[in-house]
């Protein structure tokens, strides 16, 4: 089983809001902090909005922020909900055939590795995956791992 970067991203620009919840971020921070495309994170951005996870301003101190409290954001719910579907064999397209679909058990066998799969997502909420905000804070301020370089810019200290 294998998330999309469209999932990836979402679940890191969640993370990110979550941990700075003292002011707005602008979808350019966090593209910057984590190192990936801002394109990318623009579409994230608004499939989240749409879905009630992100709230937006606009101006010059709008920004993005979360719309409801990291508790009440289970990480199951916004899997399914930004992943395009589970079709983990042909047999589970819509559509999709196979000569031995009518005697086979592996539909079923996968089925019930997803459902496994889903259930520990569902079981988190935002909150758990940022416990430890102040360690991402600072790894996010360092540019990330070690041997990663910083893609942050010098504020001159302010």
């Amino acid at each position: 089983m294998r998330l999309t970067l469209h999932t990836d991203y979402a679940l890191r620009m969640l993370m990110y809001l979550a941990i700075h919840r003292d002011r707005p971020c602008r979808v350019t921070d966090v593209a910057a902090d984590y190192g990936i495309s801002r394109n990318h994170l623009l579409k994230v951005a608004l499939k989240l909005g749409r879905l009630g996870y992100l709230a937006t301003a606009r101006g010059r101190t709008g920004g993005i922020a979360l719309a409801r409290p990291p508790e009440e954001i289970n990480i199951g719910q916004v899997v399914r909900q930004m992943e395009d579907g589970f079709d983990l064999t042909e047999c589970m397209r819509r559509g999709g055939g196979c000569a031995i679909t009518p005697a086979c058990r592996l539909k079923g066998v996968v089925a019930r590795a997803l459902e496994a799969f889903l259930s520990v997502f569902d079981s988190h909420s935002l909150a758990d995956l940022t416990e430890n905000g102040s360690e991402l804070i600072a790894l996010l301020e360092l540019g990330g791992p070690p041997g990663k370089p910083s893609t942050r810019q010098s504020d001159g200290g302010a």
